[in-house]
């Protein structure tokens, strides 16, 4: 198998996007990488749409809200419904969505986020 074939094949399997080189200055087994995507248009304008209010289930979040901003550690654990989970910037999480689940965001600093159901 040669070179240029073997790249070429390692390219795709990798993801890689190449894009042969032509003219004067090209040489045979170089391969370039493709152009960068075109940037983004304007955003439309959604006129006067309603705005649908977030889900919040029933987990009791509503009188957590004034704990966001604040340390982790400082949400007494008195105040936690029976079934929560703290996430973490770098913690896998389920995706399933359970109305009375109170879920903490909290940031590298163990500060909290955000307190929402599910």
């Amino acid at each position: 198998m040669n070179k240029r074939l073997a790249l070429l094949i390692g390219c795709f399997v990798a993801g890689c996007a190449v894009t042969t080189q032509t003219g004067p200055s090209a040489t045979p087994d170089t391969p370039q990488m493709a152009d960068a995507l075109p940037p983004l248009g304007e955003a439309e304008d959604v006129g006067g749409g309603e705005v649908t209010p977030p889900i919040t289930g029933n987990c009791g979040m509503e009188s957590l809200q004034h704990y966001v901003g604040q340390p982790r550690t400082s949400v007494p654990r008195s105040a936690m419904p029976d079934l929560y989970r703290v996430v973490g910037p770098n913690s896998p999480v389920t995706m399933d969505y359970r109305p009375n689940r109170l879920t903490i965001r909290v940031n590298d600093q163990d500060v909290v986020e955000s307190m929402a159901c599910g």
